[in-house]
Formats: structure tokens, sequence, C-alpha cells
């Protein structure tokens, strides 16, 4: 008998079904997009224990007949395309079969649908990628589909799968991707019960970004459109000064169909520039709408990325729409100052490195510093036998700290040094019996995303031990009493904005453990690269940096301080072998 053999069509469906359904994440972009080609206006969305359970769609489009219900479940069945011409010019999401016959052959999966003018529906139920029943039952017009038990007959997949909380994450990324793309369409997401999105159908795109990433964001965009015979660019990006240290905001739809694109970011990250600080991204939420035949949606099994077939046109017209919609925005910031004074300062920020625009550093820490050197070398003996009382020179470019003492010339990070101070600071209040904390005069509302108030439910416990104490108003709503005394309530919103942004980011949620949180308080608390401090404030830090635990280096591991010793000096000087 010969090696090479035909393999079992429930093989062939579940080895087809690990390039679709990575995890319940991907069955919910599935279903949604069947959803939306039939036709939906709204899609309710039920799911149970991170959907590793449970998931359930109920939608109210077209619906289907008996035979193409049946036909749903078959490999290579579709409604979406006939010929293969048909592929290069796709409007739709899915094929209808394709996403089905891949789930249900890792799970049980059960369908009803039934059409808009008929008197019955069709159920029917499939295990494993066999039909286990088909009948007509009475069921709302429409398709309502129930995965349950994911991975059931595949063991190996299903050890791969995350904590319910990760699953989770995934899930509502998913549906706020979908549902910010279609505001004309109602979503509602469930999980155990609880209600996690609820967003009515609605014109507004403004509207649906507030239901979906919260109310904060409207103050924060900026409208895009840029039109030409061949493209068109509409949307939103973020003012300037928003600063987002993740790519987590950052939304591409291209005809509808939610994708990335490095080419698309790289466009608009250079028409910002240094509008934005360095170690940011921009945030957009921006719809390409383009000749189908111009890009390709099937480079990537889940359809997670497109190929654009004009590459250089999609970067010169997003740089573009981009740049336009930021000069608009300047120009009407700007309205009756000064021409020639706002050309002579940006023509000062081009020519100066990136780190040190915000603040140069003054002529008299310079001069200070110099004179400093000189006074020491002219004492009896030089530069290394005279004691020295350490000095804190100023700043440099507004991010280190120069102090001189018996060594030489020490130069702290004060972003660094300030982050491993305040680590400490709320580490030794969780432990402390008698940890206080600071209480609010006014509580502060701090208005979610949907993916940021899923983590704040998982993390919630975590930060009441380091001294905060919550409210919860609404489902993405939550209300900050009480914060650790060592943060500065002054700066809180943004302080704890920044910080969501970063949890709620790219890294895997296995990673978000107490010590994390507590890295990533610290560090979005902790004074900025580029922050001007006065004299008071870089002596405060200094000496609070001396008494610190672990002083060395930042909670992260880079240093906090660099010695240019004065025998480097002299070697470098060649006073010195």
């Amino acid at each position: 008998m010969g090696k090479i053999k035909i393999l079992p069509d429930t093989l062939i469906s579940q080895i087809a079904a690990g390039e679709v359904v990575e995890r319940p994440a991907s069955v919910v972009k599935e279903l949604l997009e069947n959803s939306l080609d039939a036709g939906a206006t709204h899609c309710g969305l039920e799911i149970e224990q991170g959907g590793m359970k449970l998931l359930l769609l109920r939608d109210n489009g077209c619906g289907m007949n008996k035979e193409d219900a049946k036909m749903a479940f078959a490999r290579h069945a579709t409604s979406k395309i006939a010929t293969l011409s048909d592929l290069t010019n796709i409007r739709s999401f899915g094929f209808r079969g394709e996403a089905l016959a891949a789930i249900a052959s890792v799970a049980i999966v059960e369908m009803r649908t039934k059409e808009v003018n008929s008197d019955v529906g069709h159920e029917i139920i499939c295990r494993g990628g066999e039909f286990e029943s088909e009948k007509s039952v009475g069921c709302p017009y429409g398709t309502e589909i129930a995965v349950r038990n994911l991975f059931f007959n595949t063991p190996a997949r299903k050890k791969f799968l995350k904590t319910e909380t990760t699953e989770l994450s995934h899930i509502v990324a998913v549906v706020s991707h979908v549902a910010i793309a279609n505001p004309n369409v109602g979503f509602e997401l469930k999980h155990n019960g609880k209600t996690l999105i609820q967003a009515s159908a609605t014109p507004s795109k403004q509207i649906r970004l507030a239901e979906i990433l919260g109310k904060n964001i409207l103050g924060e965009i900026l409208p895009v459109n840029f039109k030409t015979e061949s493209i068109h660019i509409h949307g939103f990006i973020g003012r300037p000064g928003m600063e987002i240290s993740s790519k987590r905001h950052q939304y591409l739809f291209v005809n509808g169909r939610d994708t990335t694109d490095s080419l698309v970011a790289k466009a608009i990250g250079n028409a910002y520039g240094s509008r934005i600080p360095g170690r940011s991204y921009p945030m957009f939420v921006l719809h390409i709408d383009i000749d189908p035949a111009e890009v390709d949606v099937n480079v990537h099994p889940r359809k997670l990325t497109v190929k654009f077939q004009n590459t250089q046109r999609i970067f010169r017209d997003v740089f573009q729409a981009t740049n336009q919609a930021l000069d608009e925005f300047q120009a009407k910031m700007f309205v009756g100052t000064e021409v020639q004074s706002s050309f002579d300062k940006l023509r000062m920020t081009a020519n100066t490195p990136r780190h040190a625009q915000r603040d140069m550093p003054s002529v008299q820490d310079a001069l200070t510093f110099t004179e400093n050197l000189l006074e020491t070398e002219r004492q009896p003996g030089g530069l290394k036998s005279q004691p020295i009382q350490p000095t804190i020179l100023g700043q440099l470019a507004n991010s280190y700290i120069l102090i001189l003492d018996e060594e030489g010339l020490a130069v702290i990070d004060q972003h660094a040094a300030h982050e491993r101070i305040l680590y400490e600071k709320i580490k030794a209040g969780a432990t402390n019996a008698k940890m206080t904390s600071q209480q609010l005069i006014v509580p502060l509302s701090i208005d979610c995303s949907r993916e940021e108030a899923v983590f704040l439910h998982e993390a919630v416990a975590h930060l009441k031990t380091l001294g905060f104490e919550f409210d919860e108003w609404s489902g993405n709503t939550f209300v900050i009493r009480a914060c650790p005394t060592a943060l500065r309530t002054q700066n809180l919103q943004k302080i704890f904005r920044d910080f969501l942004d970063e949890m709620t980011g790219e890294a895997p949620r296995e990673k978000i453990l107490p010590e994390r949180i507590l890295k990533s308080l610290a560090c979005k608390a902790a004074v900025k690269f580029g922050m001007q401090l006065a004299h008071q404030e870089q002596v405060e830090l200094i000496m609070e940096l001396q008494k610190t635990p672990n002083s060395a280096t930042c909670p992260h591991g880079r240093p906090t301080k660099v010695l240019l010793t004065f025998a480097e000096l002299e070697k470098r000087f060649y006073r010195r072998k």
C-alpha cells in the first residue's frame, strides 16, 4: 500500500479550521462578518466563559431557506462568488459556508434561520463536522448561531487557549472594531449575563466612537476627509499632543473591512512628524474606500491584512489626507498670530534634536558647570586631591540633572530616577499595614473604552491593594475616590489614562500581574523626559533618590545614573595615561 493517501473530509476540515479559527474571537469575527453580509441592522452576542463554553449570535439579516441553510455547512460552498474574476472584485466580508464549515469541524454548532417572508424556520445541528439533526422550527426572521465547546474534539488546540479574561478581551476588541466600522448597525455583547457593549444604530460616527472608546475621545480627535476620483479617505485622527504609548488606538478599515497595514500607519506617522513626542503613536480611525480591484483582501487566511496594488499612491494620499487635517487644525489654533514668529520658532525646532525640542538648557547652566570645574582645577593638587561638596549644576535638555561631586560628573535620568522613587514608595505602602491613601477632594470620573473596562474589572482588586479606592457607576465608568499618597493628584486624570492605555495595549493579557501594574503606574506618574524642573524640585528628587532602595536602576532595569569620573576626564584630555 502506498504512503500517500487522501485525508478524510473531517480531518481536512479540522486542518482548514486551524487557518480560520485560532480562538473564540476568530469565531466572533467570522460570524459578525456573515451577519453584516446578510444585511443585519442588529447583532446580539452572548458568550460564556470567554467564549470557550458558548458563543451565541443573533442577527436580523436576510436569513436562509432550508436548502441554503444546509449548504452553508459544506466546504467550498458560498453565495459570495461564482467565477474567478469575482475574487478581484470582492465587496463582501467573507464566505458564509467557508466559515461555518471550519467552525463546525471543531465545535458543536446549532443554527436556526428564517427568511423574512417565510412562515417557518429551519434548525441544523452539527457536531465536529458531522450533521446531527435538522428540522423545521418556529423562530424570528434572521439567523441565530450557537457555537458550543470550541475545540472539544481537538484537545491539542484547546490547550493553547488562554485564560477566560484573556479570551474575553480579544472578543471585546473584535466587537469594538466591527462596531466602529459599522455605526449604522446596532451591537450588543453580553458575557456571563453581564452587558459589556450596548451600541444602538446611529448615523453619527462620533457617537459610535464615544460609545466604544469613551466620551473623552470626542475632544481629542480631528476630522479627516480627502477625496479624489479614485480614493476616499475619511475618519478621524488624534489631535497633536495626544500621547498614545501603543498602537492599540489605530483603527483602519479598507472598504469597510477591519485590517492593519504598516504602510498606512507609516504614512500617518510621517505626516505627524515632530507634532507628537518621541516613542508615541498617532491615534487614528481611518476609512479608505477604493476600487476593490485595486486591493487584495485574500493575502491572509483570516483576512487580517490587505495588499494594495499601488502602494506609492496609497502612501501619498494617506500622508496628504493626514497632513491636510493637521494643517487645518493648526490654522485654527493660530488665527491672528504673527506668521514670521511662528515660522522662526518652527525653523528653530526643526534644527534641534528631537529629545531636546521642548526646552533647551540655558547658557547659565553651561557657564555654572564650567566655572565649577575650573574652580576645582585651580585648587592645589588639581581635580583628584580636593574634596568637592555635591553640587547640582542644573538640568540638561530638561531631561537630565547634572551633579558635581568627589567622583566626577554624575548625570541623572530624571524620569528613571523618579520612576524608581515612586515604585518603591507605592510598593512599600502596599506592604505596610498602616498604608494610607490620599482621599480626593473631588472624586475623579474615568470614562473607559470597553476594552479598558474589561481590564479594570480584572485589575481593580490589585489596584485597591496599592491604595486606590473605586466606585463603579456603570459598565464602563469608574470613579476614583482615593489614590496612593505617592501619586500626584493634580495630574491623576492623565496618569490613569496613560496607565490604562499601556495596560490594555499590545502586551499579552497573561502578563497583567500586580508587579506589572505597579511598574506601569510608577512610569506614568514619574516626571517626563523634556519636563522642566525648578531648582528646588531637582534638589528634592536627588534627596529622595539617595534614600530610595535599589536606586541604581529604574523598575524596568535602565540605569538612573551615569558617572563621568575625573579620572576619565583626565584621560580623555590626555592628562593621564
